[in-house]
């Protein structure tokens, strides 16, 4: 699976280069708003979705992240992750901006590209690609992520123009999607007999 992780709206594709990356040990604390779909009966081959995150915490106490992803029941996962750290520096983020990259989780550990800087306001697009290596995906769903007693989300998220491309048609994919504290979406349909599914907004509420 590639993931394309373009800055912006406007930007050019361009494929997310994996390194490895140690991570902390970290409490997972608590969750914010999500809607999710899965598992299908169907391979993910396409998903494309475009979040605008608004703006992050000025302060942060712990580590934050907002995420489209994708598993496979296995406990493999794909992720690109809007961050909020102690200092989000690391990235050439300033005050009020998040960090964004993507990962990917699997028994090897975790692998992730390098962060760029995000404003609350940006428009991200994220797609993720089914590549020659086969691997694939079931779950499609967004994350609000508190860890270590973290500041939480002081403004509100939105997901825009979601598309979930099928293997092979499934026609009770969409009666798979769930929501979670507080969060909606609006305008799921089908086409090609359940082979394409798009969402016209999924809406996160602030956890502030």
């Amino acid at each position: 699976m590639q993931l394309i992780l373009p800055l912006l709206a406007s930007a050019g594709l361009a494929t997310a280069g994996l390194i490895p990356r140690g991570s902390p040990t970290v409490k997972r604390d608590s969750w914010g708003g999500a809607v999710s779909l899965g598992p299908s009966k169907a391979n993910i081959v396409n998903a494309v979705t475009t979040i605008i995150p608004g703006t992050a915490p000025s302060t942060q106490n712990g580590e934050l992240f907002l995420w489209p992803g994708m598993s496979n029941g296995t406990g493999d996962l794909i992720q690109t992750t809007l961050e909020s750290w102690p200092s989000n520096a690391w990235c050439g983020a300033t005050t009020g901006q998040w960090c964004v990259r993507a990962s990917v989780f699997g028994a090897f550990g975790q692998y992730s590209g390098d962060g760029s800087p995000v404003s609350g306001d940006d428009h991200v697009r994220i797609e993720y690609n089914l590549e020659s290596d086969g691997e694939t995906w079931i779950h499609y769903g967004t994350g609000t992520e508190c860890d270590d007693d973290c500041t939480g989300t002081i403004a509100p998220q939105q997901y825009l123009n979601t598309t979930i491309t099928l293997d092979a048609g499934d026609t009770t994919f969409g009666d798979t999607i769930v929501t979670s504290a507080g969060a909606s979406y609006t305008g799921l349909a089908s086409s090609q007999n359940g082979k394409i599914w798009t969402i016209e907004a999924m809406n996160i509420p602030s956890m502030t």
